[in-house]
């Protein structure tokens, strides 16, 4: 059922700038304060965030020391800020995890080539071991393409990519090989993976697909819609995934005429990312400032979390609390989700 936005309930409003800066606004019926902290300022288009068990990691998709962008850490709790990277042309864009490895998807900035023409690929993908000595001269070259990664999805054998400029969802082993592509046309935008199988959205013609890459059938339509689907995640049960007005769930097995739940009223600006963490989904909306917490069961109005926001943009949530990217202002933002 459709909420209106009227029956948002806003938790957080503002936020104080500066290292370890922090809004502290009481509840109205406990009086509990929910403290906004920015862990990291005066970054350089942040842009994509990922986490693990210690860490925060996210990319800045410009540097004042080079023509590229940066690849940062932050030990949790910690404010120091670690370079991973040396200086390069390369600017990164969008990042992903698992136990050992960081991915991250990234354009080179000095490339003057003619991509549509087939006369360079400026657009890569990378990885670098979490253990690597940092700042570390560059990555573990993965793929160089033509067509920029809008997302990143990972599972315990392959890496996954959705290249809407490129027309492709791509994926490689994380062990090596040749890149394979799924699609060949439209507009992948976002994809989601658990084992071999695999999901993504197609902005082309406003449809969700899946496929198993470990045999050779064809992909399954899931869902046409009206509305251009975006960045898509997963748990166990359900697909979620952004259009220019809301945020989807979907079955991951549907029943005839079953239909997608919108779980936002219809937004006034196109949401920007997602994450999912235990029963809720988080929400950037870059544009107006904005980060929703949104019940996955819809049993419950969404909540503002945080409003007056520059720019956000990625996101990502664990048990220590959501986490994302201000493009525009340049912080690293924590919620304190408790």
């Amino acid at each position: 059922m459709r909420r209106s936005r009227s029956s948002a309930v806003v938790l957080a409003l503002a936020f104080a700038p500066g290292l370890q800066g922090c809004a502290e606004i009481a509840g109205i019926e406990d009086r509990e304060v929910t403290p906004l902290i920015v862990i990291a300022s005066s970054q350089a288009t942040p842009l994509g965030i990922a986490l693990d068990e210690e860490a925060i990691y996210w990319t800045n998709a410009s540097d004042d020391r080079s023509q590229g962008g940066a690849l940062r850490k932050q030990i949790k709790d910690d404010p120091e800020v670690v370079d991973l990277l040396a200086p390069s042309s390369e600017a990164p864009g969008v990042i992903a995890l698992d136990t050992t490895h960081i991915y991250w998807s990234s354009t080179d900035q000095t490339f003057t080539g003619d991509c549509e023409g087939g006369k360079g690929e400026p657009d890569k993908l990378w990885k670098l071991p979490k253990t690597a000595q940092f700042p570390a001269a560059g990555g573990e070259f993965v793929w160089a393409a033509c067509g920029d990664v809008t997302e990143i999805a990972l599972s315990a054998d392959n890496i996954y990519g959705a290249r809407p400029s490129g027309h492709r969802i791509s994926w490689i082993p994380k062990g090596g090989g040749n890149r394979k592509d799924l699609t060949a046309g439209g507009a992948p935008v976002g994809v989601a993976a658990d084992g071999a199988v695999v999901y993504w959205t197609n902005r082309a013609d406003n449809t969700l697909w899946v496929d198993n890459t470990s045999d050779s059938a064809d992909a399954e339509l899931l869902f046409t819609g009206p509305a251009e689907p975006g960045l898509l995640v997963l748990d166990e049960a359900n697909l979620y995934w952004l259009i220019q007005t809301n945020v989807l769930r979907y079955p991951r097995s549907p029943s005839d005429g079953d239909a997608p739940v919108p779980l936002l009223d219809d937004l006034s600006s196109p949401p920007t990312g997602i994450a999912a963490h235990g029963d809720h989904l988080y929400v950037t909306v870059r544009a107006a400032g904005s980060v929703y917490r949104i019940r996955k069961d819809n049993a419950a109005d969404a909540e503002i979390i945080a409003t007056g926001q520059r720019g956000p943009t990625g996101i990502a949530a664990d048990g220590t609390g959501v986490y994302w990217t201000n493009t525009d202002s340049g912080d690293i933002v924590r919620f304190n989700d408790e």
